[in-house]
Order: C-alpha cells, then sequence, then structure tokens
C-alpha cells in the first residue's frame, strides 16, 4: 500500500468550498465550510458542516479528491491505514535486516543493536494496531445495528405498502434509499472486514521479529566453524541504519 497522505493547497481545494464531502462509500456526510492553510498555501485542516448539525475541525490528511469530488476518509479507515503503512514499512526493515545479516553485510553486535531497536519500535506498533483493530470492531457492529434498523423499517414500509396503507408513489423512493443505504453500509462493512484481516496479516509477519529473523541468527556451531573468518564491514552501514531508526 502507497502512502497515503497528500498535501493540498488552497488552489486546488478552494473550488469545493461550500460543495457536499462524501464518504469512501458514497454517502453525503456534509459540506466543506472552510479551509485552514500555512503561509505557504498548504492546507492543514478543514472545517466540516455535518448533516447541517454541528461543524467540527478535521485534519486535511483525512480529505482525498476522487473523480472531482471532495471524500473524507471515516476515523476508523484513516486510523487503520496509518498502522498498515507503519507496519509495512517494519516489515521491510525487519526484512533487510535478516537480508544483510544472512549476506554477512554486517556483523553481529551491529545486527543485535538494530534487532533490539526494531523489536522496540514493533511493541509500540502493536498497541496502535490493537487500537486501530479495536476501532474497526466497533464499527462493524455499528453497521451490523445499522443493518437490522434498515431490514425492520423495510420490513414495515412493505407490510404498510401491501396493505394499502402506502401508496406507491411514496413507497418506491422510500424502498429505494434504504436499499441504498443498506449496500452502503454493506460496502464499508466489508471493507472494513478486509482492512482488518490485512493488519492481521501483517502483524503475523512482523510483530514478532524473533521469528522474522531466526534463520539469520548462525547456531552455536556455525559460529565455530566461521571463528577466525574475515570479518565483514560494518563502516558507513551503521550510521545510515542509526539514521533510517531515528527517522521512523
Amino acid at each position: 500500500m502507497s502512502a497515503m497522505v497528500t498535501q493540498y493547497s488552497v488552489d486546488t481545494l478552494d473550488k469545493f468550498v461550500g460543495q457536499k464531502i462524501k464518504d469512501p462509500y458514497q454517502r453525503v456526510i456534509g459540506s466543506l465550510a472552510s479551509l485552514y492553510s500555512d503561509i505557504d498555501g498548504n492546507v492543514k485542516a478543514v472545517e466540516i458542516l455535518f448533516g447541517d448539525a454541528y461543524f467540527k475541525t478535521i485534519s486535511a490528511d483525512r480529505i482525498i479528491i476522487q473523480k472531482d469530488e471532495v471524500i473524507l476518509l471515516p476515523e476508523w479507515k484513516y486510523s487503520a491505514m496509518k498502522v498498515i503503512e507503519r507496519l509495512e514499512r517494519a516489515r521491510r526493515r525487519a526484512k533487510a535486516l535478516d537480508d544483510l545479516y544472512a549476506k554477512g553485510e554486517i556483523a553481529r553486535d551491529a545486527y543485535e543493536e538494530f534487532k533490539g531497536q526494531v523489536s522496540k519500535d514493533l511493541d509500540a506498533l502493536k498497541k496502535d494496531a490493537n487500537e486501530a483493530k479495536e476501532m474497526i470492531r466497533k464499527r462493524i457492529g455499528e453497521l451490523e445495528d445499522q443493518v437490522v434498523e434498515i431490514e425492520k423499517a423495510m420490513t414495515s414500509l412493505k407490510m404498510s405498502y401491501i396493505a394499502g396503507e402506502i401508496g406507491e408513489r411514496g413507497y418506491k423512493p422510500a424502498a429505494d434509499i434504504l436499499r441504498q443505504n443498506k449496500d452502503r453500509n454493506f460496502e464499508e462493512k466489508n471493507d472494513a472486514k478486509r482492512i482488518l484481516d490485512l493488519i492481521g496479516k501483517l502483524e503475523t509477519q512482523n510483530l514478532d521479529i524473533d521469528a522474522v529473523l531466526k534463520e539469520a541468527v548462525p547456531s552455536t556451531a556455525e559460529a565455530q566453524a566461521n571463528k577466525g573468518a574475515e570479518q565483514p564491514l560494518v563502516v558507513e552501514l551503521h550510521d545510515q541504519s542509526t539514521a533510517q531508526s531515528s527517522s521512523a
């Protein structure tokens, strides 16, 4: 998954001010009321009017433009995508460390040092991943409750229509609204489950650093056999890795 953050300028977003904002599932959630930008014209946050009821300032990181529409990522999806991005980076770093040591390009002490740092980073990331998963599970529960509510409303509507209490003129648009919202709830639920599964898979690959790097650690017999062999050069690699580790 590529980096999700896009920096928008005032010039890019100004034409959308006053326009409707949707979520990724094509539900209209409010209107773009205002922009907050820095001196360079980069939008840092937006003011959104939700449902003609209340205003809220939202980080511009949650805004994306698709097909000339402004889309606001739900909080659960935004948080999950950030965790996924960091998990993928952790996977790449763990694999790079594994490969470097297996090829004899870094010394054992350097390997152990960076292994410890990666382990600390992954321990911290595990907490964020658990919070993201809990947020997703909560949202899935809310969507399931909404589907039950919609199905109840659809049953009542059909019953009233068949009984002649509601005419076709009112029945059709009401039924379309209910069906459309049910479909969109299912779409978001399936998306949430897919992302939840992806986080789980990335965790399996990354959060146990000892398992990821197990094959790179030589056995005692191998260490004895290699004793006296030419030591691998560390030189600039140590400084570069430290810089990468601190920039995470």
